[in-house]
């Protein structure tokens, strides 16, 4: 009886250890932190991709939250990946955001990445031509090619009230041109466009080669500072993880800041990590958009925007309710 009681036993034991395991298993996976698959761009997020590139500045990832960066050059494709449910947030110009709630996408900014601003400590998005051209104004333009990195983008809305500042009716006396960022240079030094958008890291390369001139920034042509890139999230995925964002939103403001106070250290980061290709002391040169240390939105610049695209571009069939698509509440208290 006692060795058929021993055996039984034996038997016993690797069930019960089995069970005990898949339950273990069964434990961690349930607490397991919610992943945040965060669509990016490669363009002044910098404090974005320093979350991945410096994990152990962000305390609560890991721990409050997972964070995928997945890249993307465009943001239709960005939009098409949250509309197939393969995101749940992540970076967009506010113009693109105010396109897609017109359309009924269900997503909201919570918090700002960077703005284009006036001042020689700040960087906006430039539009240049060639030093020895004929384009001395906007006016210039009439019967000329504007290169944007894609029509109804920000750039386009750029290009578009520039334009319109100088009485020059974009489609009719001037052409919009969609090209990428990296041919711009070329494309303006060998006349195919005669004028080019510019942005970091491609403005400084291209003023170290010489042979353009600035016309007039983004700032110059809206006449007004406001968003250019903001942070947002899936309305479904903030009802279901309010903590989760908040969490996330508090360790992006104290990238923020880190980045803000140590900006040369940062951009070595980023570069060291691979999210930055550009000649790293080129890099280190390049003026910077403005980004507010708490990452608060500026609601009343994208209204205006709102009211831009809908009255003088006939770009959306109805107004957007602005403040509605902005909730800053899942930010850190001020």
């Amino acid at each position: 009886m006692s060795e058929g009681g021993s055996v039984k036993r034996s038997r016993c034991f690797p069930a019960a250890l089995l069970a005990v395991t898949a339950l273990g298993a069964f434990n961690a996976a349930a607490q397991e932190p919610p992943l945040i698959r965060f669509g990016r761009g490669f363009a002044a997020e910098e404090q974005v991709w320093l979350m991945s590139a410096r994990p152990e500045l962000t305390p609560n990832q890991g721990k409050k939250y997972q964070l995928k960066q997945i890249l993307f050059q465009a943001n239709p494709e960005r939009f098409q990946a949250f509309l197939a449910g393969e995101l749940d947030g992540g970076t967009a110009p506010g113009l693109a955001v105010i396109f897609a709630r017109a359309q009924g996408v269900d997503m909201k900014i919570v918090a700002s990445v960077c703005l284009e601003a006036a001042g020689r400590e700040w960087f906006s998005t430039t539009y240049m031509v060639k030093d020895d051209g004929p384009v001395r104004s906007a006016k210039d333009l009439k019967g000329g090619t504007v290169g944007v990195v894609g029509i109804k983008t920000a750039t386009d809305l750029w290009a578009r009230a520039g334009l319109l500042n100088a009485s020059v009716v974009p489609d009719k006396d001037a052409k919009i041109f969609p090209m990428g960022f990296p041919g711009m240079g070329d494309a303006v030094r060998t006349g195919k466009i005669n004028a080019g958008t510019f942005v970091e890291p491609f403005y400084s390369a291209e003023m170290a080669r010489g042979g353009l001139r600035k016309l007039f920034t983004a700032v110059e042509a809206v006449g007004y500072d406001h968003e250019l890139l903001d942070i947002w999230f899936g309305e479904k995925f903030l009802k279901a993880h309010p903590d989760t964002v908040r969490a996330f939103l508090a360790d992006y403001v104290a990238v923020t800041k880190y980045y803000l106070a140590n900006t040369a250290q940062a951009k070595r980061d980023l570069h060291k990590a691979g999210f930055v290709r550009t000649p790293l002391e080129i890099y280190l040169k390049n003026a910077d958009w403005k980004r507010d240390p708490a990452a608060r939105v500026d609601v009343a610049s994208l209204d205006k925007l709102s009211k831009f695209m809908l009255e003088k571009l006939q770009w959306l069939e109805k107004p957007v309710d602005v403040r509605q698509m902005v909730d800053e509440s899942y930010l850190p208290r001020q």
